[in-house]
């Protein structure tokens, strides 16, 4: 159960409901001018089932509850007993703005109770987005906050008082820095051995004016309980995409080593065309599937690096593998028969031929007869593009959605490793064991399943290919 084992938020955005490849945590439910927290519980991470709500809607006289997160408070700090899950959350609280109430719940999160308003808001218009953790070296719990132009940390022994402690000051992707989250991890070097632990700030940004667009940002330094100190004053993407944003992220406690990596799930879509999305069957937009984050140099900089789970697999039935094969300007490559699907998982290696890479190296997915999403690899400049102009029917048609997006990957070694995850609206590609990804919404009709993979002025070696696809029954049904 996704609430009891970690720290998880709520998402502000209109509810999600399950895909055919992953479904919503913990999350906000839009029902006629209120929300409702419902809970989802999931064993592996991958397949997820709806236990009703937790939190009904417009309980209270402060109005909904809005986002925020989850803890066990295993030493019984609030009171409420020992293992019990407390919430915090943002509700709007009129009269006063938003606040960050509490809620807890003695039964694994079936069932939430109000306790109050535990920070009421100081006289700020954004005061919301709270995310707690344990901070075991002062034995205090931390929170940060989204508050206009810095994240706002805060300190309390018994989740229910709370001081301030110091504030995470940046312009560089917005005045708003929403759903933020503190957390540590080893630092690996690229051989695999840990050179020491390092804390991140990873949050919701928005990177309009620097040429990018919405999506999660994050900075590496240190903590000591009080104050975050970033190592270098900017930041990096965490996806080149257009569609991976306010990402939650929670440890595994089950771990031998519980700061080898963390895990990440992220809403798929954009502020710029986020109402533009139709309805369809009570639903607008989806989650991304759970990935793991680690976090690694990249020549001397530390790098979060995600990929997906290995569980992931177990909802394929089925794996076609592809020959290997040399492709070139008048000859494209092969794929095995079977491969076509509306929804499935590709992975596959492209070595280098000589001493350069071909100009552009193409995939396209979901291709139909005027419809087709495109990933362009261009391995001299160690770039990748993803572009989704080529839109199916009911794509927003904004600017932000027809935009190509760009992601630099780092092919000199001669070899560039390709997962992809492909599904009726959307694709998450992981680029050379998750150095880079990208994750955006697609438009395609049901019945568009092409792939292709093609070279341009050049030949490149495509091998380890295998399709992983979903049934189209499957995909139907749901």
């Amino acid at each position: 159960s996704l609430p009891a084992c970690a720290s998880c938020s709520a998402f502000i955005f209109p509810f999600v409901v399950q895909t055919i490849i992953v479904s919503g945590p913990l999350s906000r439910g839009q029902i006629n001018g209120g929300t409702n927290w419902r809970r989802w519980t999931s064993k592996d991470l991958v397949t997820w089932q709806d236990q009703g709500i937790a939190i009904p809607r417009n309980t209270t006289r402060f109005g909904d509850v809005w986002s925020g997160s989850t803890v066990i408070d295993t030493d019984n700090t609030a009171g409420f007993g020992a293992g019990s899950l407390v919430t915090l959350v943002t509700m709007p609280a009129p009269g006063s703005g938003q606040s960050c109430a509490l809620w807890y719940s003695r039964d694994e999160g079936a069932s939430f109770t109000f306790h109050d308003i535990v920070l009421p808001n100081p006289g700020q218009r954004d005061f919301r987005d709270p995310t707690v953790f344990w901070h075991a070296p002062t034995r205090r719990w931390v929170m940060t906050l989204s508050e206009a132009g810095k994240v706002g940390i805060y300190t309390s022994p018994n989740l229910k008082r709370w001081t301030f402690a110091s504030a995470f000051v940046s312009d560089l992707v917005g005045l708003i820095m929403e759903c933020s989250h503190l957390f540590k991890l080893h630092l690996y070097d690229t051989d695999g051995r840990t050179s020491g632990d390092k804390w991140i700030l990873l949050l919701g940004g928005n990177g309009t004016k620097r040429g990018f667009t919405v999506g999660t940002y994050y900075w590496v330094g240190d903590f000591d309980g009080i104050t975050f100190a970033p190592d270098y004053p900017e930041g990096q993407w965490l996806d080149g995409g257009a569609d991976f944003y306010a990402a939650v992220v929670w440890p595994d406690p089950a771990a031998a080593d519980p700061l080898a990596s963390a895990y990440a799930i992220a809403w798929m879509s954009n502020w710029d065309y986020v109402n533009k999305i139709p309805v369809t069957h009570n639903y607008r937009g989806q989650l991304s599937i759970v990935r793991q984050l680690r976090l690694q140099l990249a020549g001397d900089m530390p790098r979060l690096f995600s990929m997906p789970l290995s569980a992931q697999n177990a909802i394929f039935d089925q794996s076609v593998f592809g020959q290997d094969q040399t492709i070139a300007d008048s000859s494209a490559y092969n794929w095995p028969t079977g491969a076509r699907a509306i929804a499935c998982r590709i992975d596959l290696t492209l070595t280098r031929i000589g001493e350069t890479w071909p100009e552009k190296v193409s995939l396209s997915v979901r291709k139909g007869e005027r419809h087709s999403t495109q990933v362009i690899l261009s391995m001299r400049e160690n770039m990748v593009t993803l572009k989704r102009d080529a839109r199916g029917p009911d794509a927003p048609d904004v600017g932000a959605w027809r935009r190509d997006r760009n992601v630099a990957c780092d092919f000199s070694t001669g070899i560039g490793t390709i997962s992809v995850f492909v599904d009726s609206g959307s694709i998450e590609l992981f680029l050379n064991n998750g150095a880079a990804t990208m994750s955006a919404l697609i438009s395609a009709p049901l019945k568009a399943t092409g792939l292709q993979l093609s070279a341009r002025n050049g030949s490149v070696g495509v091998s380890k290919v295998t399709v992983r696809p979903v049934p189209e029954t499957a995909i139907l049904s749901n």
